[in-house]
């Protein structure tokens, strides 16, 4: 909790040195100051501040339990871990199709690598690695008898970004799905 803090303060540091450098270093006609605030929250959200080079706890997955669940009767997202040195994702979004969830991405911060966060999905689904995609930019398992298809990869701000995405055939735009996400992530590497 005490990172986060630490985040939100140094986002709102960087937004009003940001505020305070903008109004200093115009030196002609001022620009308008909707926009100026507008750039400077645009440049405090994208801050990152640096890592501290920590090594982070145990990398918590979601639950892939939530795959298929109606809303009702869902699991928990995350499993209850109290370890306060396990790492958590700093976001999970859950995508619904017809009243189920058919998927979600999981984002990790700092510190937690992306070769962490493979090392724990192996703890569980190591053996539904795809060989060819066991290193490189885009790492992907097809779990078969979860019918669960799992990609990681890293965002543009650094992020670890993690997929979980059904495969089940009941699903009736789960195949039509799955050969574009794969297509597009052959062509493009992501």
């Amino acid at each position: 909790m005490r990172r986060r803090q630490l985040v939100a303060a140094r986002g709102a540091t960087a937004l009003i040195f940001a505020i305070t450098l903008s109004a200093c270093s115009h030196t002609e006609k001022p620009a308008d100051p909707q926009k100026q605030f507008a750039d400077a929250l645009v440049r405090a959200a994208m801050y990152k501040p640096p890592s501290n080079g920590e090594t982070p706890g145990k990398v918590i997955l979601p639950n892939p339990k939530l795959i298929g669940c109606s809303p009702s009767s869902c699991p928990p997202v995350l499993p209850a871990v109290t370890d306060p040195r396990v790492v958590n994702p700093w976001q999970v979004s859950l995508d619904y199709t017809s009243g189920s969830v058919i998927g979600l991405v999981a984002l990790y911060d700092e510190p937690v690598s992306i070769d962490d966060v493979q090392a724990a999905v192996n703890e569980r689904y190591g053996s539904w690695a795809l060989a060819d995609f066991r290193t490189g930019p885009a790492r992907l398992w097809r779990v078969e008898p979860e019918h669960l298809a799992i990609q990681l990869s890293q965002t543009d701000s650094g992020m670890v970004r993690l997929i979980y995405l059904t495969f089940d055939a009941k699903h009736p735009t789960s195949e039509r799905a799955m050969k574009k996400i794969l297509d597009h992530m052959a062509k493009d590497g992501n």
